[in-house]
């Protein structure tokens, strides 16, 4: 019986990598016209045919394996929504290869697009900032992708994300019911759209109780303990220092904590202190940290869905972006005003 031909056949005939004739039959149109034709072409003489999938028609070099990127894993966050989406894409049928990048220059893009060549099927990015370029790189080259945790600012690419700007207002209301009308904000970036997202939402609240943000108690920093130690420290330095901080999240909060600890500042008494997330550390009883809790198996299990279906349906689902609830979590970190 004479072998069957194989997309690598395909593609030394034509003279291209394999991950090209791949896409050629999964994302015609990523690739250039001419190069195509002679991709089909050479498939009709080697009498080659792309592999079917469930009824689908998928890559015709799918390796069950999905990249997930995150910038860092400093953030407690992150180690349990990866847990999340692993167990997801697992439960799925498919892998997960792990690519820790801050995506802050297009190198970032083309170190993904390796990736891409050669062993995944698509990404997962829990990282991407509103300007992300590895985000533009790789819509661009057809591959499935899917935001999880941020928005790019774009409408097509899929999206899962908790409503922040809810979020962010949902904080300040708790600080405001409690009598605070001194707030400061330690977020993350300004190019993300949680920290961007989370000061509006907060600063609506403070606006409909007829309180004004001022500008000099928000702080721009990184999501990380280091940022909210200094953070804190700088405010509390304010000849007017805030009665309550807001946190970009429970590990930004937990930095807060501490500097109010080693400068012998009371919590909740003198200030108290917000985090977001719902991170398993905050609910321990050493730190008890109030804070906004997203639904991180929710996101997981929903990003592992979404990428799934873009992948083995070839980019045929329409683009979604899901918008997911959140609630704050009251603990003893916030109290009123004294």
């Amino acid at each position: 019986m004479a072998r069957k031909a194989t997309l690598k056949d395909v593609a030394d005939a034509v003279g291209v990598a394999p991950s090209t004739v791949s896409r050629a039959f999964s994302t015609p149109g990523a690739i250039a016209a001419d190069t195509r034709d002679r991709i089909q072409a050479a498939a009709e003489q080697l009498n080659y045919a792309p592999k079917k999938r469930g009824g689908l028609e998928p890559s015709a070099e799918r390796r069950g394996v999905v990249g997930v990127v995150v910038a860092a894993l400093h953030n407690a966050f992150y180690p349990y929504l990866l847990d999340q989406i692993h167990d997801a894409l697992d439960a799925l049928g498919y892998g997960m290869i792990l690519i820790i990048d801050d995506l802050s220059d297009s190198a970032a893009g083309r170190s993904i697009e390796t990736f891409i060549d050669r062993s995944l099927d698509g990404v997962i990015f829990t990282t991407a900032s509103i300007d992300s370029p590895a985000v533009d790189l790789l819509l661009a080259r057809g591959v499935p992708t899917v935001l999880a945790i941020r928005s790019a600012g774009r409408d097509d690419v899929d999206v899962i994300e908790s409503d922040n700007v809810v979020a962010g207002a949902e904080a300040a209301r708790h600080l405001l019911d409690l009598g605070h009308r001194e707030i400061g904000f330690i977020l993350g970036p300004t190019t993300t759209s949680t920290a961007r997202d989370r000061l509006d939402g907060g600063r609506r609240a403070m606006a409909a109780a007829g309180v004004d943000l001022d500008d000099a108690n928000v702080v721009w920093a990184d999501y990380t303990h280091q940022a909210g130690y200094s953070g804190t420290v700088a405010l509390l330095g304010r000849a007017t220092p805030p009665t309550a901080i807001i946190c970009g999240n429970d590990v930004v909060a937990i930095g807060a904590l501490d500097a109010c600890m080693k400068q012998g500042v009371d919590v909740p008494g003198r200030i108290s202190i917000i985090g977001f997330d719902d991170v398993p550390m905050a609910s321990w009883a050493m730190i008890a940290l109030t804070t906004v809790r997203q639904e991180i198996g929710d996101i997981g299990a929903l990003a592992a869905r979404r990428i799934v279906a873009r992948i083995e349906r070839n980019g045929s689902t329409p683009v979604s972006h899901d918008v997911l609830p959140t609630n704050i979590v009251v603990r003893r970190t916030t109290g009123a005003p004294r």
